[in-house]
């Protein structure tokens, strides 16, 4: 049987997800923001932290970005192929 995370952990990943908006729309192209937004919007958290892992490229000014969606992707236990693209970004 699957999982069920508390109302209260949606909030909370809501939250902390949409606090790098900012640093995401700095870093991001435009499609893959919008994307970001988008898959947030609809609650798709997963797919949110996937695209925006998929766009960043590495260097400093993604740093932060890459370190903030690591965090979220390990606590939602998104796969290696997330996590991997994060640390090699960040």
């Amino acid at each position: 049987m699957a999982e069920r995370w508390s109302d209260a952990y949606y909030v909370e990943l809501e939250r902390r997800l949409r606090a790098l908006l900012a640093p995401a729309q700095g870093v991001l192209a435009a499609q893959p923001y919008r994307w970001f937004v988008e898959y947030l919007d609809a609650g798709e958290h997963g797919l949110a932290v996937q695209v925006a892992s998929e766009a960043l490229e590495p260097g400093e000014a993604s740093r932060a970005l890459a370190d903030g969606l690591l965090a979220e992707a390990e606590l939602m236990g998104l796969g290696d192929e997330v996590t991997g693209r994060l640390r090699r970004r960040g």
